[in-house]
């Protein structure tokens, strides 16, 4: 008699996660947003090493460094928040999408805004940067309503949708201030440029980037490091905490004065605070005592977020910043704490949901590879060692206005980033079959 193959493999690509109805979207829907995220992040690296150099000379404003930090806030990051909030909305909300076309229109629209918004000031030419801002006007608000409205329907995760509605607000101001500053090129109106761009820059990385982070991570994370009897308190002021820093940092910055912006900066270090105390519980309490690259990867990026609270709140209390220390503080929110964890998750979920797409339906049979096998442990230790030692020289060269220091942190950065590249498109041509 022959013998029964096993059954399938009991693998699902979010384990532990409630797997009940609705489903999560078509594997292109996110894919699409995961792909043109990497994308978004090799170019990044690029001209991060062209403008590395002009950063440690203290050319905060210049063309060029637009363009590489639009390449990490709106292609990098925005770009992968948007792909994983369509795959993590069933499973942690329990609803899906409206639309799955108005996802992939969605997608489109902030592909092409994004590429256009960084041509505009690639070439400065604002009626181009006009022109982008619509687009991604249009994306966002897309992306906002296929999602949020479906949040009032969710039957768990109340938490989380909070912070991921909270984060979206924030991301709706951080577009509305880029349109304001847009005008001011356009010869329309004047703005308080720096005051501005301040209040953009920790709208975007803290209220959008963080705050969707924290909602998203209390799920993932635990789930990630098999924690238990983590505290669940900090997650109820940990947004109320930044947001009204959000909100006293920008008035106090553009309009009433720097009492009100010191005051508003000092709650959202607060805020970061308690959650730095909340991922460190995580980690405490993990089952896994061992830490694999994309695990490792999310410590660093904590450690980096760390840093970066206690530099925001040097910022605050030295009196008027160097050029350098504002670039440096930058680098180790944006690159140091947001692009760091987002390269851990990828580790972490990307491996898990080719399986399920490629495998799944053969798993158990032999040959089929595991979750394991997909992924590349010795290029997760390289991109963790030459993203986190980039980054770290960056800033300090940066910090200390030395070009060249700053010029070698870039290319350690871009190395890390090729590494990271390597291994996702080494995953995607992952073809062993039974």
């Amino acid at each position: 008699m022959k013998a029964q193959s096993p059954g399938p493999s009991p693998r699902p690509p979010l384990p532990n996660l409630p797997t009940g109805q609705p489903v999560p979207p078509p594997f292109r829907l996110p894919a699409e947003h995961f792909v043109s995220a990497h994308v978004w992040l090799g170019l990044g690296a690029i001209g991060l090493i062209a403008v590395a150099p002009r950063l440690a000379r203290g050319e905060l404003l210049s063309p060029a460094v637009l363009v590489v930090t639009h390449l990490f806030t709106l292609g990098w990051i925005t770009t992968t928040i948007a792909g994983a909030l369509y795959q993590l909305f069933p499973v942690l909300l329990g609803v899906s999408a409206r639309s799955i076309r108005l996802g992939h229109v969605t997608f489109a629209t902030l592909t092409v805004g994004i590429a256009v918004f960084v041509a505009g000031f690639a070439f400065w030419l604002p009626p181009l940067l006009a022109a982008g801002w619509v687009l991604l006007f249009l994306a966002v608000g897309g992306l906002a309503s296929n999602l949020l409205p479906q949040r009032r329907k969710a039957a768990r995760g109340r938490i989380i949708g909070l912070h991921i509605s909270s984060g979206h607000i924030a991301l709706g101001v951080v577009v509305l201030l880029g349109g304001a500053r847009i005008g001011d090129f356009m010869g329309w109106w004047a703005t308080p440029r720096l005051a501005v761009l301040a209040t953009h820059f920790h709208l975007a990385l803290l209220g959008f980037a963080t705050l969707t982070t924290v909602g998203v991570g209390s799920r993932l994370l635990p789930m990630f490091l098999g924690s238990i009897g983590h505290p669940e308190w900090p997650l109820r002021w940990i947004a109320p905490l930044s947001w009204a820093g959000l909100l006293l940092f920008g008035l106090g910055t553009i309009r009433f004065g720097p009492p009100l912006a010191v005051a508003g900066g000092l709650l959202m270090a607060a805020g970061m605070a308690l959650y730095l105390r909340l991922a460190l519980s995580y980690f405490v309490r993990r089952g896994r005592p061992r830490l694999d690259p994309a695990l490792a990867h999310i410590a660093a990026a904590f450690g980096f977020l760390a840093v970066a609270t206690a530099a925001g709140v040097g910022l605050l209390l030295d009196g008027p910043p160097a050029a350098g220390a504002i670039a440096a503080y930058g680098i180790l929110a944006l690159l140091g704490w947001q692009s760091l964890f987002i390269v851990g998750v990828y580790y972490r979920i990307l491996p898990a949901l080719t399986w399920n797409q490629r495998f799944g339906p053969r798993g158990g049979r032999p040959g089929t590879p595991t979750v394991a096998q997909l992924s590349w442990t010795a290029i997760g230790w390289a991109s963790l060692v030459l993203l986190s030692s980039g980054v770290a020289i960056l800033a300090g060269g940066v910090r200390l206005a030395r070009p060249a220091v700053a010029e070698a942190g870039a290319l350690l950065f871009a190395g890390g980033t090729a590494a990271v590249l390597v291994h996702q498109v080494r995953l995607a041509l992952y073809r062993r079959n039974p």
